[in-house]
């Protein structure tokens, strides 16, 4: 009875022999067909690999040493499962597009001159534009955070106005209005806000339903004068830029 040992060996030598047969073979063969065979050349080198190097029972040997062509059988046994393969394929591409994608959209949403992305997701989904849906989520979260975590020591130190001017300079006055509107709209029962805040933040649709708000993660804490004085500086901030606003010239009649 031979070992365990030389049966590994024995099969390692039928599969050699049968792959060095294959190759031989394919240098007879026109070079279209080689290239096209490439793919079955590189599997059956790996599996040789694993046959020389897995550590198989010796039942398993048998069964394996009972092929003619071990090779042949376990790359056809492949084949199948190659599908599963070139979906990791495809899922690797797609995470690289995707990758790619969400840090060119981020940069974009960088620039406070760029304005908000206004599709909800079922529509950036139907554009293939989530990563810009995304990457607005991203920076609407940035800009509301920071005007929750400063607010207050801009207020304590007397430092309002400056602290507004310099938030929109980061973030673009069309986030932080939008943004504020939200929490402005969402309280329109709070007498701590202004009628004309009120006003100004009923002009703008939120799509707020009441099975789902889709702004709910970017209301803010910070205490309601705060948030309405902030509004009413961002007011006149668009107000001023529109009366500043360069004058074209009546056509001739």
């Amino acid at each position: 009875m031979n070992t365990t040992e030389e049966r590994a060996q024995m099969l390692y030598d039928k599969a050699l022999t049968e792959l060095n047969t294959y190759l031989e073979d394919m240098k007879t063969k026109p070079p279209q067909e080689i290239i096209n065979s490439a793919y079955q050349i590189v599997n059956k080198q790996d599996l040789l690999m694993i046959l020389e190097s897995a550590e198989f029972t010796p039942a398993e040997l048998n069964v394996l040493n009972e092929l003619e062509h071990p090779l042949q059988v376990m790359y056809e046994e492949w084949l199948p499962v190659e599908d599963r393969h070139m979906e990791e394929l495809r899922d690797s591409v797609q995470s690289y597009l995707d990758t790619r994608l969400q840090h060119r959209a981020e940069k974009l949403y960088a620039d406070p001159s760029v304005f908000r992305y206004e599709g909800s997701y079922s529509e950036a989904r139907e554009k293939g534009e989530v990563h810009l849906y995304r990457a607005n989520r991203k920076r609407d979260r940035a800009c509301i955070d920071a005007f929750t975590e400063n607010i207050s020591d801009a207020n304590e130190a007397r430092r309002m106005r400056e602290f507004v001017q310099e938030w929109t300079q980061e973030f673009g006055h069309d986030r932080c209005k939008f943004l504020l509107g939200y929490t402005v709209q969402c309280a329109d029962w709070d007498g701590r806000y202004s009628a004309a805040s009120k006003r100004e933040a009923a002009k703008t649709d939120y799509h707020i339903t009441p099975e789902h708000d889709p702004f709910s993660e970017f209301h803010t804490n910070a205490h309601p004068c705060l948030v309405n004085y902030a509004y009413e500086l961002l007011i006149e901030q668009e107000r001023d830029k529109k009366k500043n606003a360069p004058k074209h010239d009546e056509p001739e009649r």
